[in-house]
């Protein structure tokens, strides 16, 4: 069982290298793919098969709160977004989107047509600057916790093998995220599995215990956000993450029993 097709997530892995290759400025990979460097290796030794991949690729930048237009023009954000226009990449509210054709008959879900796959780039800022709105005429998705992947080199690992350029969120601010977003995702059940999965492998797939790792994300969030979190979470739900996970039924409980001990 498994919760993407997997074409579509060598798709979207292959034009992450694509843009990385063509990129020559530090960049901040979040959201799934994030996770997938993560935790993959720990949990392909566990079970014996990569970790589930991402359709999307998030990308975060920092963006101090007060900035002139022109000192906007001159950020990393505005030199990917001039990227991602010249590679064929259309805006879309906080996102950008490119259709890309695949080589076979097999019904894509996500899109009607089934010889296409559309691929989004999901943009990610610390703050709105009041001067990005004239600049730009979608707004980005907020995510405060970048800040602190871009004000402290301590907080970002770096991927070689991806591209010398390229670093994610260390695992307890890259659980944090997740822990923030979770809640937020409404009635998006697609994204609320693949988020509750990645909780649970974060926090799981680790040389350290759980507990170590929960206080380690409790320095960047708050046992506020445990339970929005723990209130979203039913059995279907943890049900159907222990399938695609190759869990035994149950396993996700042990989320809410530990958030318990914090609430």
């Amino acid at each position: 069982m498994t919760l993407y097709d997997t074409q579509c997530t060598t798709l979207s892995l292959e034009t992450l290298k694509t843009l990385t290759d063509i990129i020559n400025f530090p960049v901040c990979l979040c959201g799934g793919w994030a996770v997938y460097f993560t935790i993959n290796q720990h949990f392909k030794q566990k079970k014996k098969r990569d970790y589930i991949g991402s359709q999307d690729i998030d990308i975060g930048f920092f963006l101090p709160p007060m900035m002139t237009k022109s000192e906007l023009e001159s950020t990393t954000l505005f030199k990917t977004i001039n990227l991602l226009e010249s590679q064929g990449f259309q805006p879309e509210g906080f996102r950008y989107k490119k259709e890309i054709q695949i080589n076979n008959q097999k019904t894509i879900k996500r899109h009607p047509t089934q010889d296409l796959f559309v691929l989004y780039v999901d943009i990610l800022v610390n703050s709105y600057p009041p001067s990005l709105y004239d600049l730009h005429p979608h707004c980005f998705f907020e995510v405060p916790l970048i800040e602190n992947i871009y004000q402290d080199e301590k907080n970002q690992v770096r991927i070689p093998r991806i591209s010398n350029d390229l670093f994610i969120p260390t695992r307890p601010l890259l659980t944090a995220m997740k822990i923030q977003s979770f809640p937020s995702r409404g009635q998006s059940h697609h994204k609320k599995i693949k988020d509750l999965c990645d909780l649970y492998s974060l926090l799981w797939f680790s040389k350290t215990s759980i507990h170590e790792n929960i206080n380690e994300v409790l320095s960047y969030t708050n046992t506020n956000s445990l339970k929005r979190v723990r209130n979203e979470i039913d059995n279907n739900l943890m049900r159907e993450c222990e399938q695609y996970l190759g869990e035994p039924k149950g396993s996700l409980r042990t989320i809410l029993n530990i958030f318990d001990t914090y609430l």
